[in-house]
């Protein structure tokens, strides 16, 4: 599957796009914090209906934000400039780690446009950490300590990474400003995800790794939101789909099959009623 890249005016300066594939339903990719729009790359290369994968503002090949702003409510905003640049009407959201974040928050405020979600190995909010875990991140923060401590963060989640997958992962953070990645880190004291997920309600995917699942705990984004389902992968790291891309994209085809049929069913039935958004009510 070729590529094209491209870069587009986002709200905080030029964002690094690859496009891939040709009609169908649209697939908007997602990264997590310190990554890459090329950790998408066997997914991309694997669709053949249209595809999109960008770098968020002050990651990768994308200009950082003179004002600093790094939450996960102000990726949105780039999720919003790539699919209003390429006009994606209607389309589908995968993300990965706190690029679930990201993708849950454009979702909750444009339900109408999202035909389904995938959460690639969700994690929780910085709420559900202990004060004295905060309390240790926070210093762990610090520009004399973030050198080595970043590479403490990354181990338990690199267990049973390809040694690819490894060296990507961790270039990509090496190259990731201090600032961006503490930025995106400290805005999920605010992320509540079953609030945010509840204004939500088209079809929504985990595919998790099986040594996440275990770490979380009672904690795992599928036991707190109601009706999310979860699929899970063994021996694979937090970046599963650079681990195992051939499941990761089985499991993506099978998803991808259901919303489309969902959306077909749809199109065939008389117009009614709809929500602010523009999504059709449920009788």
């Amino acid at each position: 599957m070729s590529t094209s890249k491209r870069i587009i005016q986002g709200p905080a300066g030029r964002l690094a796009v690859t496009t891939a594939g040709e009609g169908g339903l649209p697939v908007l990719f997602v990264h997590g914090n310190s990554g890459n729009r090329t950790q998408w790359a066997a997914q991309q290369a694997h669709l053949a209906q249209r595809s999109v994968s960008f770098d968020l503002r002050g990651m990768g090949e994308s200009d950082p934000d003179p004002a600093g702003r790094y939450g996960f409510r102000d990726f949105t905003e780039d999720v919003s400039a790539v699919a209003d640049a390429l006009g994606l009407a209607y389309f589908v959201l995968v993300g990965h780690s706190f690029g679930c974040t990201v993708v849950g928050e454009y979702a909750a405020r444009h339900p109408g446009r999202v035909a389904g979600l995938v959460l690639g190995d969700p994690g929780g909010s910085l709420k559900d950490l202990p004060p004295e875990a905060l309390d240790t991140l926070h210093e762990s923060f610090q520009p004399e300590k973030y050198e080595a401590a970043r590479l403490v963060w990354f181990e338990p989640m690199l267990l049973g990474a390809k040694p690819g997958t490894r060296e990507a992962v961790l270039d990509s953070l090496r190259a990731t400003p201090r600032e961006v990645v503490t930025t995106a880190t400290w805005s999920l004291l605010d992320y509540q995800p079953e609030e945010q997920l509840s204004r939500y309600p088209g079809p929504c995917l985990a595919i998790s790794s099986e040594t996440t699942l275990v770490q979380l705990g009672t904690k795992a984004l599928h036991l707190r939101v109601p009706g999310m389902r979860v699929e899970v992968l063994p021996a694979v790291s937090h970046w599963l789909m650079m681990d195992a891309p051939e499941t990761f994209n089985s499991v993506l085809d099978a998803f991808l099959a259901e919303v489309e049929a969902r959306v077909d069913l749809e199109d065939s039935l008389p117009p009614g009623p709809t929500d602010a958004s523009g999504a059709l009510t449920q009788s």
